[in-house]
C-alpha cells in the first residue's frame, strides 16, 4: 500500500511539475515574440462567421500596412498554429501572416458541434469557406489581393481556390505541393518499400508487400488501415512528417495555443471520420493535372527535396507544365514534408525570395 501510495505521489508531483514548466515556457515564448509596441503592429485572435459558424482566426505582423498571407494548413484537419511560433516570426517584417483553423479543426472544432459541422465538411465547403475569409481579409486590411500559402492539404485547397477566385489572389505559394493523392500514395509506397529493401529489413518489406494493391480503388476502411501502415513504415525511414518529441513539445509550450486547445491532437486523429467526405474527394477524383496547368497569378512551390509523403518529384514533374505569369521552384535540401520547420533558414530563403518578386512585380503592374 505504501509502495502504491509513493508511486501515485511521485506521478502526482510530475504531472504537476510538467505543467508548470510549460506555462513556464509558454510565458518565456510569449514574451520572446511578443509584437513590438509600435501603432502599425497587430496581434489578433478572434472568432468569426464564416459558412454559417464560428471559424478561429489568428492575425500576426509588424505593420497592417503589408501585404496578407493566408496560411492554408494541411490534413485536412491538422493546424499548424501551435507550432507558427518556431517558424514564422521573421516573416511578420514583410506581411501579415493569418492563421485559420480550418473547419472542424482546433480551436474551431472546440467552438461548434461537431455532429452538426461534419456533414458539411466538404471541399466544396472549404472552398467557399476560404472565399468568406479571404473577403474578410480583404475589407480589414483594405487589400484588392492577398497571397495565399497552402501546405499539404492546404496546398489543394489553395490550388482550387486560385484557380476559382484569380481575382483574389496575389500570388500562391505552396508547399509540400499535393497533385495527385493517388500518385501520391503509389510513389511513397513504392519508395518506402525500396528503402526497406536496401535497409536488409526482410520484415518491414515483407509486411509492405502484404498492403498490395496500394492505393486501393476506393477510400474506405481497407484504405485507412493501409495508408496508417504506410506511414508508419514512412515515418520510420524519414520519408514522410509524424509526432516527435520536439514537436510535442512545441504544441505544448505554445504561446498560440492553451493546453486545453492542443486536446484537439489527442482526441482528432487523422482518419476520426469528420474529415471523410475531403479524404474521400483526394483519393477518388482529384487530380491537379487535370484540372489545368494555367494559373493567371504567380505561381512558386517550395517542396523538401527528401518528402515522399507529398513526393517531390511529382510536384516537380507538374511544375514544368505550369502556365503563369510568374513561377518559380525552390528545392530545399535536406528537408522533408515541413521544410519550414526542418531547414529553417533555407524555407525563409525561399520565401523572401518569393515576397520580393511579388511585390517587385506588383509595383510594376500598378
Amino acid at each position: 500500500m505504501s509502495i502504491l501510495f509513493s508511486v501515485l505521489c511521485g506521478l502526482f508531483l510530475f504531472i504537476i511539475c510538467l505543467i508548470l514548466f510549460v506555462q513556464y515556457k509558454k510565458t518565456q515564448k510569449a514574451r520572446q515574440i511578443r509584437i513590438a509596441s509600435t501603432v502599425n503592429g497587430i496581434d489578433c485572435r478572434e472568432f468569426v462567421t464564416i459558412g454559417g459558424i464560428s471559424q478561429y482566426v489568428h492575425h500576426r505582423g509588424e505593420d497592417i500596412n503589408n501585404p496578407v498571407m493566408l496560411f492554408l494548413h494541411g490534413g485536412p484537419g491538422e493546424p499548424v498554429l501551435p507550432f507558427a511560433q518556431e517558424f514564422q516570426i521573421p516573416w511578420e517584417k514583410h506581411v501579415t501572416v493569418v492563421h485559420w483553423d480550418q473547419r472542424n479543426s482546433g480551436k474551431t472544432y472546440f467552438k461548434n458541434d461537431p455532429k452538426q459541422v461534419t456533414p458539411t465538411t466538404t471541399v466544396d465547403r472549404m472552398i467557399q469557406d476560404t472565399y468568406e475569409i479571404v473577403e474578410y481579409l480583404r475589407k480589414k486590411y483594405h487589400k484588392e489581393k492577398i497571397i495565399i500559402l497552402g501546405h499539404s492539404w492546404g496546398s489543394v485547397l489553395g490550388s482550387l481556390f486560385s484557380k476559382k477566385h484569380p481575382e483574389l489572389v496575389q500570388a500562391y505559394i505552396g508547399v509540400g505541393q499535393v497533385i495527385n493523392m493517388r500518385d501520391n500514395e503509389r510513389v511513397g509506397y513504392e519508395k518506402v518499400l525500396e528503402v526497406a529493401k536496401e535497409a536488409g529489413n526482410d520484415h518491414h518489406y515483407q509486411t509492405l508487400l502484404r498492403l498490395q494493391p496500394y492505393p486501393t480503388p476506393a477510400f474506405g476502411d481497407e484504405m485507412i488501415r493501409k495508408l496508417t501502415q504506410v506511414r508508419k513504415f514512412q515515418r520510420k525511414y524519414k520519408l514522410a512528417a509524424g509526432p516527435t518529441f520536439e514537436l510535442v513539445m512545441n504544441a505544448l509550450c505554445s504561446p498560440f495555443y492553451t493546453l486545453k486547445d492542443t486536446r484537439y491532437f489527442f482526441i482528432s486523429g487523422a482518419f476520426g471520420g469528420r474529415q471523410d467526405q475531403i479524404w474521400k474527394y483526394l483519393m477518388e477524383s482529384y487530380d491537379l493535372s487535370t484540372i489545368g496547368a494555367a494559373f493567371e497569378i504567380p505561381v512558386f512551390y517550395i517542396h523538401g527535396e527528401w518528402d515522399w509523403q507529398t513526393p517531390y518529384p511529382l510536384a516537380q514533374e507538374f511544375f514544368s507544365t505550369i502556365q503563369a505569369p510568374l513561377k518559380l521552384f525552390y528545392s530545399i535540401s535536406d528537408a522533408g514534408h515541413i521544410p519550414m520547420l526542418e531547414q529553417k533558414e533555407k524555407f525563409n530563403e525561399a520565401l523572401f525570395d518569393i515576397f520580393e518578386r511579388t511585390f517587385e512585380r506588383a509595383n510594376v503592374i500598378i
